[in-house]
């Protein structure tokens, strides 16, 4: 709920310091809204809130401790997560009736109608008794402290919406907000099968998964959340997807992951079971706890590389031991040795086990091995367990201590699981829980592909999903809300928007069509040329990562005779016409053929007299895994970081489709080479002396500690800046850092600017713009305030630099693609919709639904092809410029058809779409699946300058077109 007290204030700041020069004053909306376009009527998945403005909320915090009788009181008390959180609010709800109308987050806010009578002073203790977590620990008990916070009146939300001034507004509005929200989720936190993402916005079903293969699921469930809109309070529903790893034996997870056979118990969709217990899949059952078990087939030991694939897909995946009753959940640190040869201490007095594996109870714990231990184990190749006490013990195997304690046989050759508190479980006697999620960076291609089938849902099936959200919201008779006086309307908000015209799209003057028609926000390139061929294609070569029978000669050298034959029709000119080929054969390194493809290209004397670099490598891929691995050796580790085109050989290959195909990648070419394919006309484009800056910061995922807010472990945050490489803002160079990891605001943005910056005015003969016009990609709401305080500041700075007397005036514009708002045809009018039954790319909305402060807007650029259309939403935060709702939608809309690798619009003005892609790729650069361990990679990322990647992919001589000033990320 802090995200959502932070969004309220960032949106309620007005002005804020520059370095002196005055306050940046935060933009207002300059008018009642644009008018250009058709006028159109539109469904928005907004649902309008009524309430008794009268009514006031108690707002309480919540604070549970848990009480342990022997535990050292100078400790801090144990984090209580979620699953225990509602347990022991439950519990406190039955003993205390008038709190049964209440609505906690499931973490440390409570909301009631009104102040708790039974609570006069303002604040009150309660002890809760919870089950024992296993049959020989003892009930577990909380002191539970409620503490009145304030009493705010519901009133202050119309205010807010309509605008009005008052003391507080908006950490007021906020917490009202807050108590809605929570209001109507309370008894989705309580529904076994759903696993709760998105900061508690996203309600995940369990039982409604599809497979995604390689270990993976992907959960359909449903995100809610209450937001203030110029109309009103007005609930957003929305469908959800999300991909989460598939539950079932750890063994059968980690073989489907790595891609090796399954024992079958493995699956997705299986639900989490009620919270003292887990219940699991289909697959084969497990032994009785204390009783014999079968040994387990035969299974190879994973591989380095594997173990390391394995340890990023699962740290901090929750586990549960399957060789005793616990109803515990562990979290994977990582992986041991294999059993038989991880050893554990077991203190001679008793046996009895208290921890999840290798590790017995206070009266028996295990001692820390002596040094001699641990360099004489180390020198058999094992490895000893981290131990707390320093009583004498006895030493054994996990495959020992399993026999001994439980009667339990378990494969000697498989890896131990390393579990939080160095504790060493057989991997075998483990099964993960629900709710280890993918990172969408870490999907795979097929993942990715799989996930879009199954999310990819069309408008009238989105409608459809939607509503049927809002008719199972708890808000009827009988409800929480109901007791509040809360009601949800039936329907989504009916409102009005507008679709703008699509720009002319221009091409050579020479070409047999200048000005293709645009329909749907696509057109054809067949008749025209390129309207700035780049450099003529003269040093260049082909790696073939496909084994030849796959990829014969003559089929290689025939889509290439296509390829030259669209280049040539596109205006460019080619200099070598005969494709160099050089077969990778499998086994030999990826940089060896590499370095193979481009020495043909070097010791190619007759045609290369003075022997230079290829201007490109073009490397035709049979596993598009491998597509990362490549491009970062290419870039990192050949002399000269040089610049690919990668293709699929399917693609390659397929007879069909292949002059579309090699259009697509012709127009990638020509903007790695400096050109540039389309423009738009003049009175669509940006305005004359006008520089635009694109910015994005991309986060690590999947590893990492798990504590709130820490970066230990963490690979650094990716920043990128894209900026205009001259007047035409069809050319755009980049700019790359790495910076402290989940730092949001780009820590070197000052730096970054001047050479772009400098870029700009070198190729505009020393004209500087008069206008700069930032669009920022990967903001969330509640960073607003703070990110753009400091990013104006590091430009303002920039601009200072390049020339003390130059003051452009600075546009400042956050793209938001992470919302839930979609809008639909009110009447499915056919003049609105396309034949996918998506609105027409254009449609802008900046009534009704925008936010009451903000100068913000929605705006569909790009066309449905698969799914429902989402808009992007615009905020503009900084606009010295005083652009007009109009003249600002139409700019940005008419960008969108400008991308360089498309022929037709997009849904992000291409130049924020650019920083975004560039992050990507700048992530692959500097991740190395190849790596032994995870954090020898991260230490090593952490402690190189932060323009490291910048570095490599500037060095060389070859690079000053391509890779330093070209568009190498396209």
């Amino acid at each position: 709920m802090d995200a959502l007290m932070s969004e309220f204030k960032a949106m309620a700041i007005t002005s804020f310091g520059d370095t002196g020069d005055g306050a940046i004053q935060l933009a207002k909306r300059p008018d009642q809204g644009g008018t250009a376009g058709r006028k159109i009527p539109l469904s928005v998945n907004l649902y309008r809130l009524k309430f008794r403005s009268s009514a006031s909320i108690a707002h309480y915090d919540v604070n549970i401790v848990p009480i342990r009788a022997k535990e050292d009181p100078s400790k801090p008390a144990p984090a209580v997560n979620r699953e225990i959180s509602i347990a022991v609010w439950d519990a406190l709800v039955a003993a205390e009736p008038e709190l049964r109308t209440a609505a906690f987050d499931s973490r440390k806010n409570a909301f009631t109608l009104g102040r708790v009578s039974s609570i006069p002073n303002g604040s009150k203790v309660y002890r809760v008794e919870l089950d024992p977590e296993t049959p020989a620990r003892p009930a577990r008990l909380f002191d539970v402290k409620l503490q009145l916070a304030q009493v705010i009146d519901l009133s202050i939300l119309d205010k807010y919406c309509r605008h009005e001034k008052a003391a507080n507004m908006s950490d007021l509005a906020a917490t009202a907000i807050m108590a809605l929200d929570v209001l109507l989720r309370h008894s989705m936190y309580r529904r076994n099968e759903f696993v709760v993402g998105a900061a508690g916005r996203k309600f995940l079903n369990t039982k409604a998964s599809t497979p995604l293969g390689e270990g993976g699921q992907v959960l359909a469930g449903l995100f809610q959340s209450v937001r203030p809109t110029v109309s009103g309070i007005v609930l957003n529903a929305d469908t959800a997807f999300s991909p989460y790893i598939i539950t079932g034996k750890l063994l059968d997870v980690c073989n489907a992951i790595v891609g090796r056979a399954q024992t079958g118990a493995a699956q997705g969709g299986g639900g989490r079971g009620g919270r003292g217990g887990f219940r699991g899949g289909r697959g084969g059952g497990r032994g009785g706890f204390g009783g014999s078990a079968p040994l387990p087939s035969p299974v190879a030991p994973f591989r380095d590389l594997e173990l390391h694939h394995l340890k990023r897909k699962l740290k901090n995946a929750k586990v549960r031991v399957t060789h005793r009753e616990d109803k515990r959940a562990f979290g994977i640190i990582g992986f041991g040795q294999p059993a038989g040869r991880q050893l554990v201490h077991i203190a001679d007095k008793s046996k009895k086990a208290g921890g999840a594996g290798g590790k017995t109870g206070k009266k028996g714990a295990a001692a820390k091995p002596t040094p001699k231990e641990a360099a004489e184990a180390a020198a058999r190749g094992e490895q000893l367990s981290f131990e707390r006490q320093k009583t004498p013990q006895k030493t054994m195997t996990v495959v020992e201590y399993f026999q001994q304690t439980y009667n339990r046989k378990v494969n000697p050759d498989l890896q131990c699981v390393e579990l939080r508190g160095g504790q060493f479980v057989p991997i075998e006697c483990l099964e993960l829980l629900q709710g280890a999620a993918i990172p969408p960076t870490q999907l795979s291609a097929t993942q990715a592909a799989a996930m879009i089938n199954v999310s990819a849902k069309p408008p009238a099936e989105r409608r459809i999903a939607i509503d049927a959200i809002r008719k199972d919201a708890d808000v009827g008779p009988g409800s929480r809300a109901a007791a509040w006086g809360i009601e949800v309307e039936p329907q989504m908000m009916k409102i009005q928007g507008r679709l703008l015209q699509p720009p002319r799209v221009q091409y050579h003057q020479q070409s047999r069509v200048q000005n293709p028609n645009v329909a749907n926000g696509a057109w054809n390139l067949k008749d025209s040329r390129f309207l700035l061929p780049g450099a003529s294609l003269k040093h260049w070569a082909v790696v073939v990562f496909a084994d030849q029978r796959f990829a014969p000669q003559q089929a290689v050298e025939a889509f290439f005779s296509r390829l030259i034959f669209q280049l040539k029709q596109r205006g460019m000119l080619v200099g070598f016409e005969k494709p160099r080929v050089y077969w990778w054969d499998g086994r030999e390194d990826k940089l060896n053929a590499l370095k193979r493809g481009a020495g043909l290209v070097m010791q190619d004397k007759a045609n290369n007299p003075s022997g230079a670099p290829p201007q490109m490598l073009f490397c035709i891929l049979q596993d598009p895994k491998t597509y990362d691995d490549i491009k970062r050796k290419a870039a990192f580790d050949l002399p000269v970081a040089m610049p690919t085109q990668m293709m699929l050989l399917k693609k390659v290959m397929d007879q069909r489709g292949v002059d579309q195909y090699a259009g697509n990648v012709a127009m990638k070419i020509n903007a790695k080479l400096n050109g540039i394919n389309s423009s738009l006309s003049a009175a669509d484009s940006v305005p004359p002396k006008t520089l635009l800056l694109g910015a994005d910061v991309t986060h690590p995922t999947g590893l990492g500690s798990p504590r709130a807010g820490s970066t230990e472990g963490l690979m650094p945050s990716i920043a990128a800046l894209v900026g205009a490489m001259d007047g035409t803002n069809m050319r755009y160079s980049a700019q790359v850092r790495e910076q402290e990891p989940r730092k949001e605001f780009i820590t070197d943005l000052e730096n970054m600017a001047v050479v772009l910056v400098e870029k700009y005015i070198a190729s505009c003969n020393k004209v500087k713009p008069e206008r700069v016009i930032m669009f920022r990609d990967g903001v969330s709401e509640g960073q607003l305030a703070p990110i753009v305080h400091a990013e104006v500041t590091a430009l303002k700075a920039a601009f200072r630099r390049v020339d003390p007397k130059w003051n452009p005036k600075l546009t400042y514009v956050v793209c938001a693609k992470r919302h839930h708002v979609r809008l639909f045809s009110a009447n499915n009018d056919q003049n609105d919709v396309d034949r996918t039954g998506n609105l027409k790319p254009g449609v802008v909305v900046d009534t009704a639904i925008t936010h009451p402060y903000a100068f913000d807007f929605y705006l569909q650029s790009q066309a449905g092809l698969k799914g429902t259309a989402k808009p992007t939403r615009y905020i503009v935060l900084l606009d010295e410029n005083k652009f007009g709702s109009d003249q600002l939608q139409k700019m940005i809309n008419s960008l969108c058809y400008s991308f360089a690798r498309a022929t037709r619009s997009v849904s992000l003005v291409p130049v924020a779409y650019y920083a975004d892609i560039v992050c990507t790729k700048a992530r692959s650069f500097m991740t190395d699946d190849d790596a032994s361990t995870t954090t020898s990679a991260v230490a090593r990322a952490n402690n190189r300058p932060r323009d490291y990647i910048q570095q490599k992919l500037d060095r060389g001589k070859v690079l000053k077109d391509a890779m330093g000033q070209g568009m190498w990320f396209i």
